[in-house]
């Protein structure tokens, strides 16, 4: 059985004092009718005046004690709503003995009285007042019975029905109370669900990175979250068309043509960025209103970009992977061929020439290999002109390309960095290369490639630019300049620029490519000297005479 509420047996006792003072009163007018008026007529009038006053008194007292039950317990509460039922029987018992029993109807008042004991008490309680109640009434006919005429000889039987019909009404009521109580407590229980589930949206909302705007159906904003104050301007209100104008116009074309979850985009300006804006309806058909989810735009097309580099790093790392099985083989092959006594020096150079570079593709592959893997460079402080110096030496041997064709300019010129060598090397490979291809530097009489840079030139930092004199990359292939596979010249496959950038974030760095009025420009911005890597050393990677399983 449902526990009652403190609050529903004060609201019970209120109402049950009232009635009380409503029934004394009642049959206190019935004692004081006009001598001569075909109404009641008590057998006792001063008898029954007595009983009526002194219950009159009572039912005040206890007006008084219901009114102000702040603070009580809930047994004393059952307590008093035991005692005013007590007083009920006793008081209309004592009435009924005076005015002539239950024929005069007087009766009735006790079951209002006792199926209010019901609603505070539980059943074994309320089943006894109204035993009580119905053991009262018949004593009470008892008593009267024998002095009163022919007529009213059937009394013991309608009290008799009279008790029936309050033990069948405690049972009605205590039924019902239990059921009231049932579904109240299932309310409130919904009800902090509810509310639980609110703030719990609430909270999962205010920390969203996304935007989030709810909109009733006349534009005004039931909610908005932080990230979507930081997207739009700093503007303050309480209606989408002060906060936003331009969005303002994009949810009333919204709500007069689609009414549907649909994407638009709102260019920036000098108030904002370019933004994303979802609208998707409140309610079956946007009846209740809007919601707007907005994002910024840029970094939309950052998070799209980086599962697309994710998925080309790992399709980039197996091709290595499957590449050094025959590189393996063929290193080991110009290994015994070096052991043969009839090879002569030009012989010999093309074996040196053959294990160099492919000691030099090992180490390409080892970086790729080691940038999928996530690990952190094995970072060194650099001397950049004598890295640079040495750098060259190795890049105009093995490509055939005069020295003279690959300029050095360092300020000041003990300009340090920290990088990886081996990973720095593969960079600069990558960015002569294709200095070398796209800046026309195989035509004789051609400019050279031009490495400039130092410390304190651009942003405080240590910088490094690789500028050709070729005729620069159009704007419109600007966008997917770094991604791979997106190469524009014959035979090119788009990794360079790709590992070439990877290798620079993995070291701190970042790899831009610079608008020139003449030639083409790749900037490296190398990490300050101070910055710290993230995460463990590598691994030493297997060799090309290891096993690549």
């Amino acid at each position: 059985m449902p526990v009652i509420a403190h609050e529903e047996i004060s609201r019970s006792l209120w109402l049950t004092a009232l009635y009380r003072l409503f029934v004394a009163l009642f049959l206190i007018w019935l004692a004081t009718l006009a001598p001569g008026d075909p109404g009641f007529a008590p057998p006792a009038p001063v008898s029954y005046l007595f009983i009526g006053s002194a219950y009159l008194v009572f039912a005040l007292v206890l007006v008084v004690v219901a009114r102000n039950p702040d603070g009580e317990f809930r047994g004393l509460l059952q307590y008093k709503a035991i005692g005013g039922a007590l007083l009920d029987v006793l008081a209309i018992s004592l009435i009924l003995l005076t005015a002539g029993g239950v024929q005069s109807g007087l009766g009735l008042l006790l079951i209002p009285a006792v199926a209010a004991t019901a609603t505070m008490t539980r059943g074994r309680t309320s089943l006894f007042i109204a035993a009580l109640a119905t053991l009262m009434i018949l004593l009470t006919e008892l008593l009267i019975g024998p002095a009163m005429p022919w007529p009213f000889a059937a009394g013991p039987t309608q009290a008799g029905l009279l008790g029936a019909t309050l033990f069948i009404a405690v049972v009605l009521t205590s039924r019902l109370a239990q059921r009231a109580g049932s579904s109240e407590a299932r309310a409130v229980r919904q009800e902090m669900a509810l509310a639980s589930m609110a703030e719990l949206n609430a909270q999962i909302i205010a920390r969203m990175g996304a935007g989030v705007i709810a909109l009733d159906p006349e534009g005004n904003v039931l909610s908005i979250n932080e990230a979507a104050r930081r997207l739009l301007p700093p503007r303050s209100g309480s209606t989408i068309d002060e906060l936003s104008p331009r969005l303002k116009a994009i949810v009333a074309h919204w709500q007069e043509h689609s009414g549907r979850s649909e994407l638009h985009v709102i260019p920036g300006d000098e108030e904002q960025t370019e933004l994303e804006v979802r609208l998707a309806p409140l309610g079956m058909f946007g009846e209740q209103g809007a919601l707007l989810l907005i994002d910024d735009a840029a970094e939309s097309k950052r998070r799209a970009q980086a599962a697309k580099l994710e998925a080309m790093g790992r399709l980039t790392a197996s091709i290595a992977h499957e590449i050094r099985n025959p590189l393996g083989a063929i290193s080991h092959s110009a290994q015994l061929l070096a052991e043969s006594p009839n090879l002569g020096a030009p012989d010999q150079r093309l074996l040196d020439i053959i294990q160099k570079q492919s000691q030099r593709v090992d180490g390409v592959i080892r970086n790729v290999l080691g940038l999928s893997r996530g690990g952190s460079p094995q970072r060194e402080m650099l001397n950049l002109r004598e890295r640079l110096e040495r750098f060259a030496e190795d890049f105009c041997s093995a490509t055939q390309m005069p020295r003279s064709s690959l300029r050095i300019s360092i300020h000041p010129e003990d300009s340090e960095v920290l990088f990886d060598p081996s990973q720095l090397n593969q960079a600069l490979w990558n960015l002569c290369m294709n200095a070398r291809l796209h800046g026309g530097h195989d035509q004789p009489g051609s400019a050279p490639v031009v490495l400039r840079g130092g410390a304190g030139q651009i942003r405080r930092s240590v910088t490094l630019d690789v500028i050709d004199d070729g005729p620069g990359v159009p704007p419109e292939d600007r966008e997917g300049l770094f991604e791979p596979f997106s190469s524009k010249s014959p035979g090119g496959t788009g990794l360079g620029l790709y590992i070439s950038r990877l290798l620079c974030e993995n070291n701190g760095a970042a790899l831009e490519y610079v608008q020139q009025p003449r030639g083409g420009c790749f900037r490296i911005l190398f990490a300050p000297t101070d910055s710290p890597v993230q995460g463990s050393n590598l691994k030493e990677p297997p060799t090309l005479a290891d096993n690549p399983g």
